[in-house]
């Protein structure tokens, strides 16, 4: 999905009270295994706090790592990634996630804000991400966010219709 133009970004929705947005400190060990929670119950695959740091911290172009806490402990995650040869000009919005008891809260759509207005102090002009199509209610948050569908692939088009029209019922 793209964000052809980071200008007039919607406004974001408060934190919830008890929520707190911070960047996460991957060099803790508690930070480490906090994302690898949140991200093996957003995505229902194994993270641990080696992927964590593979996939997050030393990944090529990823310079921030946002969090939303509550009570100490990170229930949502984005990163915000830029790859220059594959996205010029665009910041890349890298593995949102959102732990399960704590969705309901507009979280994700609050933590990928954050990762938009990094893209915006850095100069970055557009965004893009990569989705799954079972992942409805990131779709969801992502289209209100003014993101679009971008084709790629010949069955590009094909699928998105489906899994727009799944999100209208």
């Amino acid at each position: 999905m793209r964000l052809p133009q980071l200008t007039d970004l919607p406004s974001v929705p408060p934190l919830p009270t008890g929520y707190s947005l911070l960047t996460a400190d991957v060099d803790r060990m508690a930070d480490r295994k906090e994302l690898a929670a949140v991200l093996s119950d957003a995505f229902e695959e194994h993270w641990d706090a080696e992927r964590v740091e593979r996939v997050l911290s030393q990944a090529e172009g990823v310079r921030t790592i946002y969090a939303v806490v509550r009570d100490g402990e990170i229930v949502a995650t984005a990163s915000a990634r830029t790859l220059p040869q594959a996205y010029p000009a665009a910041g890349y919005v890298h593995y949102v996630g959102v732990d399960s008891r704590h969705r309901g809260h507009r979280l994700g759509e609050i933590v990928t804000h954050a990762v938009l207005r990094d893209f915006v102090a850095s100069g970055e002009t557009s965004a893009v991400l990569e989705t799954d199509d079972f992942r409805g209610p990131a779709i969801r948050t992502y289209l209100r966010l003014g993101f679009v569908p971008e084709y790629r692939g010949s069955d590009d088009q094909a699928r998105w219709s489906l899994v727009l029209r799944g999100l209208t019922r």
